[in-house]
C-alpha cells in the first residue's frame, strides 16, 4: 500500500474535481492581506466571511472538541485562494501564525467521503490535526487537516462539500 500523502489523497479525491481545490494562506489581517494579494496576483473580486462554531456542527483540534473562529477572504477558483485570519480560540491557524508567521498553510482537495479519508490518512500515519463537521446551512459538509508538514512542508486539507 502506498502511504505518501499525495498518493492517498489522489485516490480519495472526488471524481471530476480539480487536483488542487484550494491554496490556504494564514495571515495576521485579512484586510491587509487582501490588498497585498490583489496587488500581487491581480484578483479584483473577493468573497469574505467569518466562520466559527455557529457555522459548523462540531469542530476539533487534535481530537478534542474545540471552538475557534476565523476571518476568511476567497478569490478565484480551481484553485481557490483562501486567506485565513485567526479570530478567536486556539486553532491550527493561530498556532501556525505564532510559530511560522504568515504564509502558505495548506493545499486542499475535495474528497468523496471525509470519514473514509480521515480513517485512511490516520492509518497511514498522517494525524488529523483539526476538523469540522456539519457546515451551515445544510449541515453536510466537512473538512480535516492532516499533518503532512514533515513530508510536504505544508498541511493537506480534505474537504467534503
Amino acid at each position: 500500500m502506498e502511504t505518501t500523502a499525495e498518493s492517498l489523497l489522489s485516490k480519495l479525491r472526488a471524481p471530476g474535481t480539480a487536483p488542487v481545490h484550494q491554496i490556504g494562506i494564514v495571515v495576521a489581517s485579512c484586510d491587509e492581506a487582501v490588498a497585498r494579494y490583489t496587488a500581487l496576483l491581480g484578483y479584483t473580486e473577493w468573497r469574505r466571511s467569518t466562520f466559527g462554531s455557529e457555522d459548523v456542527g462540531r469542530m476539533t483540534l487534535r481530537g478534542a472538541d474545540a471552538e475557534y473562529s476565523m476571518r476568511l477572504a476567497f478569490a478565484g477558483n480551481d484553485p481557490e485562494l483562501e486567506l485565513i485570519e485567526p479570530a478567536g480560540g486556539e486553532s491550527l491557524y493561530s498556532e501556525w501564525l505564532a510559530e511560522r508567521g504568515e504564509g502558505l498553510h495548506h493545499l486542499a482537495v475535495v474528497v468523496g467521503s471525509l470519514d473514509e479519508t480521515i480513517d485512511t490518512m490516520e492509518r497511514a500515519g498522517f494525524a488529523n490535526i483539526q476538523s469540522g463537521h456539519g457546515f451551515a446551512p445544510n449541515g453536510k459538509g466537512g473538512y480535516a487537516y492532516f499533518d503532512t508538514v514533515g513530508e510536504l512542508g505544508f498541511i493537506l486539507e480534505a474537504v467534503e462539500i
